[in-house]
Order: structure tokens, then C-alpha cells, then sequence
């Protein structure tokens, strides 16, 4: 008896469906990186964008489901739509911190509303904002990493800020801050996390992007030793992440039109990591949008419409 095309679609449909939304509990040397980039303070949701509520519902249910997850995201976030420019960028770390996200890198638009209110926003985060090349008066202006145990393994994550913040952001905004070279700031860095802490895995969670003048890959090229790249700044949709120089370049594009997705095997002597993309058709398809996370930006757009009309 033959089949009919129908059947075997709706197979293969079905079979897709179920790789990218597997949730199911993984071993102790499992870890789950979600991540974001590029948000341009959609934090909202509709048709085509995930925004807060949909990406909020995605990290419980990870979280939910295995022992060892991080949220990463790789900058251009606080700085977009009315429902962040309006209460400069806060409205976004509220989001953020219910969310829960672990770590961020700034972006060179994240520096929009001037480095001043970005520190007194670091200072609302829940989560870690890292940068190990952005100086004010040749002192670090952000911490330059984190080190996350876990039961069966170490992750040090480091970031690094797109030197481009010089022409891409208003100049008043980053008076007296310098962007030293990337490639030296990153071997440093990777040289700590490898031989002072021992980490099992190093990650770079970076705002530099592919092209220009000075290209993330440019990093890996000249670093040994940075097995996960998680990028922004280029918008660059990589649905399995590419190589370059032995480590693993992901982004995930932009406006919360995707969310990625790197798992990653540590039980052996190096690192086995798949990534993929997570679609806001294909997480309409399988979410329910977060009730708190809807409450929050009902709140934050009142609040924007009470400042408007001058209340």
C-alpha cells in the first residue's frame, strides 16, 4: 500500500518539531546555552517577534527541565522602542531579570543613553554585565568575567565590546572611554580562566560581529583556547552556527526573530556542541506567552504613556 506525500510531510514535520523543542533531562555534563542578540529593545511580542513573554516561557521550561542552563545575551538589548527609550533602558533590565538572563555584554547602542545610566542600570541587573576591553581612565569600567560552577564543570565567560562604539554610539555618550584592542584583551583573559580557574569550557560573549575592521573571527584567529563565540552587532542568523579557527560562532539575529540554542557535551576530553536556531513560528507553535512577563510590560507601557502625556 502506498502512502500518500501528506503523510510523510506531516513525518517529517512532526520529526523537526520534536529536535528543536526536545526538552528532555540531560546528564550532569550537559549544558544548555540560550541566547540573544540584537534585541533593539523589542521586548515586546507579536507576530513575528518573540519578544520578553515568549523568550521568558522558553527559559522556564529549559530551566525546568535540565540541571544546568545559561541565558546569554550579546548586546544592542536596552535601546529600541519607545517602551525602552522612554524610561531609558530600564524597562529592559526589569524584563531581563525576570527573564533570567546570567550574563550580558554591552553593546556599542547600549551606550545610547550615555555610560553614566548604563552603570546605574548594571546596578539594577540581576544578571552580570562583562567587558574586558572598556576603559574610563585606564580602569575597567565592567567586570571582564564570570566563572560559573557547576556540579560536574566550570564555564568562564568573558566579554568583549565592539571598538566600532566609537562612531556608532554619540560621541557625548562614551567621553573618556577607550576601547583597547580585542585580541590582547581576549588572550589575557582566556589565559586567567584557563590557568588560574581551570574552566572546562571558555566562552566569549561578544558585540564585534562579522566584517569590518575588526571582525570577531579576527579574535579566534589569534586567541587560542575560546571554544563558544556567542556574537552580535552583524545580525547574522547562523541556524547551525559556523566554525572559525576551532571555535563555534553563533548568533541568533536579531529583534527576537530567533532564539539560539548551543548544547553542549563536557563528560569528555573536549567540548562536543551542536547549535540551532529557535524560530518565533516555531515558538508560537509550542508557548504560551508568560502572564508575569505581560503584567510587567502593561506596566512599563503605562508608565511610558503617564510620562508622554505628562502625568
Amino acid at each position: 500500500m502506498k502512502l500518500r506525500k501528506g503523510f510523510w510531510l506531516s513525518a517529517i514535520f512532526v520529526f523537526l518539531f520534536f529536535t528543536v523543542f526536545s526538552v528532555t533531562p540531560a546528564g550532569a555534563s550537559n549544558l544548555i546555552i540560550l541566547h540573544t542578540n540584537d534585541i533593539h529593545g523589542r521586548i515586546e511580542m507579536n507576530d513575528d517577534l518573540m519578544g520578553m513573554p515568549i523568550i521568558t516561557s522558553i527559559i522556564q521550561d529549559y530551566r525546568d527541565n535540565y540541571d544546568n542552563v545559561l541565558v546569554l545575551d550579546a548586546g544592542d538589548t536596552i535601546h529600541g522602542r519607545p517602551i525602552t527609550n522612554s524610561l531609558e533602558g530600564r524597562s529592559t533590565v526589569e524584563a531581563m531579570n525576570m527573564a533570567g538572563y546570567d550574563v550580558m555584554v554591552p553593546g556599542n547602542h547600549d551606550f545610547n543613553f550615555g555610560y553614566e545610566r548604563l552603570l546605574e542600570l548594571e546596578e539594577k541587573m540581576d544578571f552580570d554585565l562583562v567587558a574586558t576591553n572598556v576603559l574610563k581612565d585606564g580602569e575597567l569600567l565592567f567586570r571582564p568575567y564570570v566563572v560559573r560552577e557547576f556540579a560536574d564543570f566550570s564555564v568562564g565567560i568573558f566579554g568583549l565590546a565592539t571598538p566600532a562604539t566609537y562612531s556608532t554610539t554619540h560621541p557625548d555618550n562614551i567621553v573618556g572611554i577607550e576601547f583597547s584592542d580585542m585580541v590582547e584583551a581576549a588572550r589575557k583573559y582566556v589565559d586567567i580562566l584557563r590557568d588560574e580557574y581551570q574552566v572546562d569550557l571558555v566562552i566569549a560573549l561578544g558585540h564585534v560581529g562579522f566584517g569590518g575592521d575588526n571582525p570577531s573571527t579576527r579574535v579566534a584567529q589569534e586567541v587560542e583556547g575560546i571554544d563558544l563565540f556567542v556574537d552580535g552587532h552583524s545580525h547574522s542568523r547562523l541556524p547551525e552556527g559556523e566554525w572559525h579557527h576551532g571555535t563555534l560562532f553563533v548568533q541568533a539575529y536579531e529583534y527576537t526573530k530567533y532564539l539560539g540554542k548551543v548544547e553542549i557535551d563536557l563528560s569528555g576530553d573536549e567540548p562536543v556542541m551542536s547549535a540551532l536556531l529557535i524560530s518565533a513560528e516555531e515558538a508560537y507553535a509550542q508557548y504560551e506567552p508568560s502572564s508575569e512577563m505581560v503584567e510587567l510590560l502593561d506596566k512599563a507601557r503605562e508608565e511610558v504613556r503617564q510620562k508622554l502625556l505628562g502625568f
